[in-house]
């Protein structure tokens, strides 16, 4: 289990972290969009 205290493994799972928070909320501005594009129009 050392690998995960390595310096490289930190870098990317600090890397694959911020990818899924993106991916997250582009997901969500995606599922809200319509609704606001509703209310809007």
């Amino acid at each position: 289990m050392s690998f995960l205290f390595d310096k490289r493994t930190k870098k990317a799972m600090r890397w694959v972290w911020g990818v899924l928070a993106i991916l997250i909320m582009l997901s969500m501005v995606v599922f809200f969009a319509p609704g606001l594009v509703n209310l809007a129009g």
